[in-house]
Order: C-alpha cells, then structure tokens, then sequence
C-alpha cells in the first residue's frame, strides 16, 4: 500500500505562546501522524494530544531554533487536536506546527533515515538522507534566524512556510513535504527552501523518512502439525462404550512478531494421535480411565530485527498407547486429553548505543548517562575533537637521504573527561557508586560503546573503546556537602568517530548502487548474502577492490562478511578460506569517504540482493 497524505490534515499553526495547538481534525484509522515543529524555547519542545503516543524522531537545536520532527501511531477514532508546548527562555516563545496525517505506511517499522544540519546559503538546497525503502515519503522543517523574511519552497514539493513575530524579532520557516514517494532505495532525498533577498541565511533543518507499506523480514512457520485423529474403539461381544468418540483439544498461541515482520501462515495447525482402545468382556471388573496427557513441546525461536529469518519446520508429536479394558457390562470411557503447547516466538529489538542521550553535553558509557541533566556534569572533554595520533607509512630509503612516501594510519584514540559530581547532601555517596558500579574493568577483550554529544550543532558519535581510567575523588570536606571532582578516560583502539544510525541498503544483483558514506575517513561495513547463491563476488568500483567466495549459500542460509572483524561465516561456520585468489583482504573491504558504487554478482542465484549495513566514520 502506497504512503498518502489524508484530506483531514490540519492547517499549521504559529503563535508567540507557550502552547499552540492545531484545529479539530479526524484522525485516519490505522494511520500515522507526522508533526514538523520549530521553535523558540529554552528547553526542547514536547508535542502531545488525541491521547497518543508521540515520539521525537530527529532534532536540531542551534542556540535558538529548535526544529524537530514527531510521530505517534494512530490509536482510537473520532476527531482530535495536537498541541505544541514551548518553555519560556527569558521571555521569549515562538513556534509553528505542522501535523500531516499519513496512510499506507509501514505497519510495524515506519521511520526510516533521518538528517539534520545548518547552513549559511541563503538558497538551502539540501540531502535531507538517502532512502532506506522504495516508495517512503519524505517531510522537512527549517528555520531561517537572521529575519530576512518570508521562506518559500523548492523542487517542486508541497511547502507551508510561517512567519512568527516575537520579542526580538522573527522566526522566519518552512514545512516541507516531498510531492510524491521516492520511488527506489539509495536515492539522496534533497529538500529546497529559499529565503528572502540574497543576504547570508541562518538557517537550521531536519529530515525524516516515512517508510511505506513493505516487508523488512518475514517469519514462515511451514508446518506445526499435531494430530486430532481419534478412531472409535472397538467393541466385542455387546460391550457399548460411552462416548463413541474421544475429543482431543489442542491449542497453539499465534506466534508475536515485531520490526516489520509478516507472520506465514497467520495459523498454526496442530495435530494429536490417540489410537483406538480395545475392549473384551473377559471379566466383570470396570476399569475407569484417569486423565491421559501427551505434552508437546517446541521452544520459541528468536529473531534478529537485521535478520531475514525463515523457521523450517517445526514438529510436535503426541502419541499414546491404547488403553485396554475389560468388562462384561456397558463401559464408560473417561475423556483422554491431548495437550500441545507450542510457545509464541519473540523478537526482541536491542537497544541503539546513544539512545539514552537526549541532549548536546551528555556522555553515554554502555547504557550509563553522564553529562547534562545528570549529576556528573560536564566540566572538559578532550581527545574528542582532536585527530587520533597519525602513524607514518613511509620507509626509509636505503641509497639516499629521506624515505618513500606511504599511507598513514591513525593511532588508537585516548579521551578523558572530567566532571563536577554534584549531589544533595546525605546522597554523594550512593551517586559516587553508581558511577563506580557502571565503570568496572572489562571481562572480556570486546570493547564497550562510548557515545558523545559534544557542541550543540554536531550530533552524537561513537566509538568502541576500553575504560582506561577512573578517578571519582578525593574524598575531602566539599565531598561530605555533596561536591566532588572526577574523571574518566578511555581508550579506543579504533580512533573512528561513527554515526549512531547504522545505515542499510539492499544491492540487487547485477545493478551498480552507490551507497554514501558521509564522514570523511574509510568506514568498515558488513556484507549479507541470502541463499541460495554460488559464485558470489562484490566489487566497490569507486576504490577498485573486490571479494569473490566459492562458497555454495544453500537456501535458507546467509554468509555474513565483517569487514571490521575480517570474518566471513555462515552461521558459526567459518568460510574465511572460501575467498578466491585475488580477492582483497576482508578488512581492506571499506567504503571511502562520499559515495561508493557497489556491483554484486553471482555464477547462479542471489536474486535477494546483498544486504550492506555502515556507519558514516570521522576522524
């Protein structure tokens, strides 16, 4: 089902209060609302109403502006409103929102890619991200600070541009929403906003893609059987059994799927076997039957939200021996049950280093929230910004003075922070464990996830790195009152600096894509081929490397290439030794700075496509 917009959407809405809210409109059944915010305000906005869940997709906050972009999944009927709270920053407040109503997304994963940045062109005229899906749709919001006037739209796209006055001046901006769907994944989705006259703009952006109705992984359960045959038994010399028929009941729960997953088949037979008993009349003793139970039993599978996953058959099988009873009289058969409990399966989604920072000055140390709006307030942070130790790659000559110029590399990264450990009295000292619980030694040679938002108009990065270093004290008269100096450090063997979002693309066969990485150094990535396929060889035409395998992926299977890591591996099953000679070393396998065309063929099969996962990298 392709993305539309519903008729009902509200008009936008500018006002100088702390809270604007839209008109009355008619929420759409099973749809998604979009709402585009900018703002003047002292904290981050909040978008609310129709008693939905809303949540922030993407931000950009410029010491000013703030332009945001929200969703909340349509629940319940009936008309509604959506307002936009704003906090007072010294008397001024601003803002304008803009609440689309969607249908035909995604069911389950709608939010595809999203950007945001700042720019001093008086035309913007920008990539807003590259399509994670064929046929998402693409919304957009920008403020221009220097009051040049009003904002007009680009490109061909529905704009809803807003002029706010307030106390020093006014907030001059725009709503985009892209015209029609991108058609295909991979493409730059560019938005264009034109300020007044020609003077240097101010202007602050962010993007969001709204994937459309489509298949991120599939969950097919071929066959669950167990039996519900029962033959009537049999009966000798006059005996008349009671019931004639024996009732087997048997109940499997529909499996639950998340991430984007489609269930097939949406039922789950069951299936139990119960042959008939046998009655003679050698005696006159009664037997009377206690409940028999046959339990079937099939553990529930997990899924992986990256994962393509197909379950191959699974089987549950009861089975019980026939009663045998003797009697001379009329026999009454007691019920014979027959359980089968087939578990749902789960999918669980891990939780995205990062996610936990909300604002620019925090830290986050594998789940552990340092920084602002905490009590381990940011004081310095240095190694961050700073270039990691570049390694010259130049030899030596042996027969005159100087050496042969080679590629450089970069040292590991080392960064230290330190912090104002601030506590209400009574309490520093729990506040000083949790920070020394949440930096314990490594227990093993894996590296942890550092996250950092450093200035306001540079968004959160990663690394992967070793805590080095602790120093939460001393223990002096100011850390009785609840006032102590710290810090941390660490080291991070590769110095990269990556993106929160791991970006996605399938790569048809046969067809040259671009990827993009957007940093500005090599990023490694990881390479998926879905079976069945042979002869499989990935070429990056833009750096001139390529990897072939002889490796047969039978159907069902998935050779997984870490460039990182230098694997290649089906499964637990390592095919490292499948690369053909003349092939590039897996970790040579990166993706350059800017965009990289990739060619994926294979000698038979590969019609899924290869699956490619990155994050942009700085150094």
């Amino acid at each position: 089902m392709a993305i539309a917009i519903d008729g009902a959407s509200p008009a936008l809405v500018g006002d100088d209060a702390t809270t604007i809210t839209t008109a009355s409109f008619t929420r759409p059944a099973g749809g998604l609302l979009v709402a585009m915010v900018a703002a003047l305000s002292g904290a981050a906005p909040v978008v609310s109403g129709g008693g939905l869940t809303w949540t922030r997709r993407v931000q950009r906050d410029a010491e000013g502006p703030w332009v945001e972009i929200w969703t909340a999944p349509v629940t319940g009927s009936g008309a509604m409103t959506v307002s936009l709270t704003i906090t007072d920053s010294f008397g001024v407040v601003a803002g304008a929102i803009k609440v689309d109503a969607v249908t035909g997304q995604h069911a389950t994963a709608p939010i595809g890619n999203t950007g945001n940045n700042s720019s001093t062109a008086n035309t913007l005229n920008v990539t807003g991200y590259t399509s994670s899906s064929a046929g998402s749709r693409g919304f957009f919001v920008a403020v221009e600070d220097n009051s040049l006037g009003a904002v007009t739209v680009g490109g061909g796209d529905t704009g809803f541009p807003f002029a706010v006055t307030h106390a020093f001046g006014d907030m001059d901006g725009i709503a985009i929403r892209k015209a029609a769907n991108t058609a295909t994944a991979g493409t730059a989705v560019t938005f264009n906003a034109d300020a007044a006259g020609s003077s240097a703009a101010a202007w602050t952006w962010a993007a969001l893609e709204i994937k459309g109705g489509s298949t991120d992984a599939s969950v097919t359960a071929e066959t669950v059987a167990v039996a519900a045959a029962l033959p009537d038994p049999t009966v000798t010399v006059s005996a008349s059994p009671s019931p004639a028929a024996v009732a087997a009941a048997a109940a499997v729960p529909a499996p639950a799927l998340s991430a984007g997953s489609n269930l097939h088949p949406s039922t789950v037979a069951v299936a139990a076997g119960v042959p008939s008993p046998s009655i003679t009349t050698e005696n006159a003793e009664v037997v009377e039957l206690a409940t028999v139970e046959a339990f079937a039993d099939v553990p529930a599978p997990l899924l992986s939200i990256d994962a393509n996953a197909v379950l191959a058959t699974i089987e549950a099988v009861a089975q019980l021996y026939g009663p045998a009873v003797s009697s001379d009289a009329h026999v009454t058969l007691s019920t014979i049950a027959v359980a089968a409990s087939v578990p749902s399966p789960s999918v669980t989604v891990p939780v995205l280093p990062g996610d936990a920072i909300t604002r620019p000055g925090q830290v986050e140390w594998n789940g552990f929230l340092l920084g602002s709006g905490t009590p381990y307030s940011w004081q310095e942070l240095q190694g961050w910004l700073d270039s990691a130790p570049w390694i010259s790659g130049n030899v030596d000559r042996s027969d005159s003075s100087g050496s042969y110029p080679g590629r450089p590399y970069s040292g590991e990264r080392v960064i230290n922070l330190s912090t104002l450990i601030k506590a209400p009295r009574g309490q520093i000292g729990q506040i000083v464990a949790d920070l020394i619980m949440a930096t314990g030694p490594a227990q093993t040679e894996d590296e942890g996830w550092l996250a950092v938002w450093g200035l306001d108009d540079i968004q959160p990065r990663l690394v992967r790195a070793f805590l080095s270093d602790r120093k939460p004290g001393p223990i002096n008269q100011q850390a009785r009152l609840g006032l102590m100096r710290g810090a941390l450090q660490w080291t991070a063997s590769d110095p990269r600096l990556y993106d929160p979002v791991r970006s996605s693309l399938t790569i048809p066969k046969d067809t040259p894509t671009s990827i993009l990485n957007q940093g500005n150094d090599n990023t490694p990535g990881e390479l998926r081929f879905p079976g069945p396929a042979t002869g499989i060889q990935v070429e990056n035409l833009t750096t001139d490397t390529v990897i072939a395998f002889t490796t047969t992926v039978g159907s069902g299977q998935t050779l997984v290439v870490d460039v990182k890591e230098g694997t290649a591996a089906i499964g637990d099953v390592n095919h490292l030794n499948d690369l053909v000679d003349g092939s590039a070393s897996i970790q040579d396998f990166v993706f350059a700075p800017g965009a990289n065309e990739l060619l994926y063929t294979t000698d038979s099969g590969g019609t899924a496509g290869m699956e490619t996962f990155w994050r942009h990298a700085t150094s």
